[in-house]
């Protein structure tokens, strides 16, 4: 039987440390893209909630402005509380 040599040894053990190195790369990418795809949908719904309270803010100044029962029959009322409602919709479907 041979005896390994020095250079086979060191290549063998650089072989090693390749692919632990690959593995360890693609197992850090992988669980980045998870917390990448968190993170947007958290940005997601943070963008959806800001725009609910937008909105809400809105339907206050035009009751404040006309007052609340003459606000809640005009037309922009409306459709700021419908495009309202659609957006707290989407949030509770996430």
């Amino acid at each position: 039987m041979r005896k390994p040599s020095v250079q086979n040894i060191v290549s063998v053990i650089a072989t090693i440390f390749v692919l632990i190195g690959g593995l360890w790369a693609f197992d850090a990418t992988c669980t980045r893209a998870e917390k990448f795809c968190e993170l947007e949908q958290r940005v997601d719904r943070r963008f959806l909630s800001d725009d609910a309270r937008d909105l809400q803010r809105r339907m206050w100044d035009l009751q404040r402005f006309y007052g609340e029962e003459k606000a809640q029959t005009l037309t922009e009322y409306k459709e700021l509380q419908n495009e309202r409602e659609s957006i707290l919709r989407n949030l509770d479907a996430k």
